[in-house]
């Protein structure tokens, strides 16, 4: 069971939400960084560890947004 946890918040939503809602917002606001420095791929330790923290919260904060999304659309319609 810890592995299934392990994947949904360690992979699912830190790794895929914080680092596409990172990529897309630097996108679009010009200032345009990698994805490889966004998810942390560099040499010095605490840069890496820093965008694993901003991947996380900004993750966590979308995960809840559209959690919150998905719950108006069902329960907010009838």
């Amino acid at each position: 069971m810890d592995w299934f946890i392990d994947i949904i918040f360690g992979r699912f939503i830190i790794r895929f939400l914080g680092l596409y809602t990172r990529y897309y917002f630097f996108y679009i606001t010009g200032k345009k960084k990698t994805m490889k420095y966004l998810s942390g791929d560099v040499k010095r330790l605490e840069t890496s560890s820093a965008q694993d923290f901003y991947n996380a919260v900004v993750g966590i904060v979308s995960f809840g947004f559209i959690s919150f999304g998905i719950a108006y659309l069902i329960w907010g319609i009838y």
